[in-house]
């Protein structure tokens, strides 16, 4: 009898772990269909639309081709403005995406502020498994990532953003998702 009292016990305090665990998770709003990319304001999912890229520049190109590829080539993706056009209320975005294939991590990268401009740099040879574009490292923002059982997932930052100017990459910086924090 002791047995089953104690089994009881350790029962009931497991099921209030886990509807302490259910009342401390996140609800949100209904998984938009098919693939793409969504930031959550105002309660409802808002589709993100790739930044408008205003240029590419390889540095360094002669020296990479002239070495065989022993030197490092810097690529530079340039996105049109200043300022991004979608402005994020809050300093915690939360986004969803739904990717067209698996092999497909998000990464939240700072832009660099130029005059008109704003610019992300990867350095192919500095790929590793945790940032296989090869981005600065100072300008890569840790995230949480939570996986969903539809294979689409959701991403925030681990800590509140500075105001800045931010890239949403979920496959080539070239489509990434642009936005700003004021």
């Amino acid at each position: 009898m002791t047995g089953f009292i104690l089994f009881a016990a350790l029962l009931f305090q497991m099921v209030q772990m886990v509807q302490t665990v259910q009342a401390g998770a996140d609800v949100f709003p209904a998984t938009p269909p098919g693939p793409g990319t969504w930031l959550l304001q105002n309660g409802a999912w808002l589709t993100m639309v790739s930044a408008p890229v205003a240029g590419t520049n390889a540095k360094s190109i002669n020296n990479y081709i002239y070495t065989g590829g022993y030197t490092n080539l810097d690529m530079d993706v340039s996105f049109a403005g200043s300022k991004a056009v979608l402005r994020v209320s809050g300093r915690e975005p939360v986004f969803m995406a739904r990717p067209n294939d698996d092999g497909f991590e998000p990464v939240l990268v700072r832009l660099e502020k130029k005059k008109d401009r704003r610019v992300c740099r990867a350095r192919p040879s500095s790929a590793s498994a945790d940032n296989k574009h090869g981005f600065r490292k100072q300008n890569i923002v840790r995230t949480v990532l939570t996986i969903n059982a539809d294979k689409s997932f959701i991403v925030r930052p681990e800590r509140p953003l500075k105001p800045g100017e931010y890239l949403l990459v979920t496959g080539s910086p070239s489509f990434g998702r642009d936005f700003g924090v004021d």
